[in-house]
């Protein structure tokens, strides 16, 4: 059992927002700064009017079984504003891939952050994702793996509340493949 820090980025701004991307940490763990870097890294492949509220505090939760156990305070929230074109297709981009050393019942552990919308530009005529805007975002990505402050979590069968497990993500990955989001809101 480990206890982890998750942390919740507020995408708002746009049609189709708002919306949030759950990240988590190892415990003892202000993760909130590294993620204002990797936004600001990103922020220009991203239109304007766009916004990420990275709060400096957040939830602390038991790996094994997603038991609420307390809360952390840090110091390194903020609000990073996106800076491309105001142009861009509601609930399309990219998105990360954040491997682990972590095997889980038979299979790698692995986590996904999406990162939808893209600006309009960040596309190639051939429906794919600029190289120069994966380069981008894929040297962010790799860079806040590198701080170890990132841990992927496998959740606990939601009968037993058994069977979770947490570890750090040891690298990224950003596929030149675009995705699309819809909302779960009827």
């Amino acid at each position: 059992m480990a206890t982890i820090r998750r942390c919740e980025v507020l995408w708002t701004g746009l049609v189709g927002l708002p919306g949030v991307s759950v990240f988590y940490a190892p415990s003892g763990v202000d993760p909130s700064g590294d993620l204002v870097t990797f936004f600001n890294a990103i922020k220009a492949q991203f239109p304007t009017g766009l916004s990420w509220g990275v709060p400096g505090r957040g939830d602390e939760l038991n790996d094994a079984t997603g038991t609420l156990t307390g809360g952390w305070t840090g110091a390194g929230g903020s609000t990073v504003l996106a800076t491309g074109d105001s142009h861009f297709a509601a609930g399309c981009g990219a998105y990360v891939n954040w491997p682990t050393g972590s095997i889980v019942n038979g299979r790698r552990l692995r986590g996904r952050t999406f990162l939808a919308p893209i600006k309009s530009q960040a596309y190639e005529t051939n429906g794919t994702i600029d190289n120069a805007v994966v380069a981008a975002i894929l040297a962010a990505a790799q860079t806040l793996a590198a701080t170890n402050h990132i841990t992927i979590w496998h959740r606990p069968d939601p009968v037993s509340h058994t069977g979770g497990s947490s570890a750090l993500a040891n690298d990224a990955a950003v596929p030149d493949q675009v995705t699309s989001l819809r909302t779960r809101r009827h």
